[in-house]
């Protein structure tokens, strides 16, 4: 029985394991998540992106033909608005913050559960961070400051989106900010959408790192 739940994602596999390719297609069968393209290595998989162009890659850390964070920033470089999860077996912080760095959505070890996936693969593609607060805050950490501002930006960002995007920085839920801001839990919703929009970014974990890049992040109190 069909578990589709909405529009088809096109959906791009990175990993140089066959066997665990194949494992991840059976688990997305009969779902939204329609796999149209595969790779075996980091630099394979520029190559397929620029063939199938999918909307969500997942993305192996560790591979023979070329390292997964590596292959994370040049794919984010050529297609910012794809979403890309990490999925690898390295439980390790220092991954987790240079993915969150280079512009994953997400982080997910092998061996997850199917429904887990599905639900993760789910809030990515609805713009959600799959980050708890404090691994949100302990990536950013490692996020250095650019030497552009905001200033940059076609459209600026109003004082209020600055305020949001501070609060979006330090892995408050929309439910959360509305609390401290007074408003309605939509509001924060419309305000998220307009500031991914204006930063040409895919989601909220990369918000948050442009935000800690251009020196909008989360206010010292």
């Amino acid at each position: 029985m069909s578990e589709t739940t909405g529009a088809t994602v096109a959906v791009m596999l990175v990993d140089d394991h066959a066997i665990w390719r194949g494992g991840v297609r059976s688990m997305l069968d009969d779902t939204e998540f329609e796999i149209v393209g595969e790779a075996g290595s980091g630099r394979e998989a520029l190559h397929v992106a620029r063939q199938v162009h999918p909307a969500l890659t997942l993305l192996d850390i560790r591979m023979a033909g070329g390292d997964g964070l590596d292959a994370l920033v040049a794919l984010k470089q050529e297609f910012p608005r794809m979403a890309i999860v990490m999925l690898t077996t390295y439980d390790n912080p220092t991954y987790m913050a240079r993915a969150v760095a280079g512009g994953a959505a997400g982080y997910l070890l092998k061996g997850v559960e199917r429904d887990e996936m599905l639900e993760a693969l789910r809030a990515v593609m609805q713009g959600e961070t799959l980050l708890s607060a404090q691994e949100l805050v302990r990536a950013l950490r490692h996020v250095s400051e650019g030497s552009a501002g905001s200033r940059d930006l076609i459209e600026p960002l109003t004082d209020r989106e600055q305020e949001v995007l501070r609060l979006l920085s330090t892995g408050l839920s929309n439910r959360d900010m509305a609390t401290v801001l007074f408003v309605a839990e939509s509001t924060i919703k419309t305000h998220i959408e307009h500031i991914l929009s204006k930063l040409g970014v895919s989601d909220r974990v990369q918000a948050a790192v442009w935000a800690a890049r251009y020196g909008l992040g989360p206010s010292p109190d």
